[in-house]
């Protein structure tokens, strides 16, 4: 009874450890993430032919980028001062980026009828 026991235990601190290892989120986890979501924006820069899905995934790029800058800033400097404020500047870029951004498109739209990359490119020339 008691060996059976002792193994359970055991079993159970092993079971817990793994939990932890598991849920303890550090900063591999953060840059997998961000690598993950940079693919994805790269990819869908690449593979899509209209102008606002192309916008989108430079901001999911432009977010990967963010993150990074947060989970270093996080793990690398106590005071987070630095990392929070080049993280904010970053967003306020990514806000203007859009906001230009859908303006052109805007104006696209209202002169063509379309966001379609090939159909523009015919179009004017």
């Amino acid at each position: 009874m008691i060996l059976y026991l002792a193994s359970s235990t055991a079993v159970l601190i092993g079971v817990i450890s793994m939990l932890d290892l598991i849920f303890d989120i550090g900063l591999l986890h953060y840059l997998i993430l961000a690598l993950l979501m940079f693919i994805l924006g790269i990819a869908g820069i690449m593979i899509s032919r209209n102008l606002l899905r192309i916008v989108m995934s430079m901001l999911v790029v432009s977010l990967s980028i963010i993150l990074n800058f947060a989970a270093f800033g996080t793990y690398c400097d106590d005071t987070l001062a630095n990392s929070n404020l080049v993280c904010v500047f970053v967003i306020l870029l990514a806000f203007v980026q859009v906001s230009i951004g859908l303006a052109v498109f805007y104006k696209i739209y209202r002169s063509n009828e379309y966001l379609d990359i090939e159909k523009i490119k015919d179009s004017e020339g």
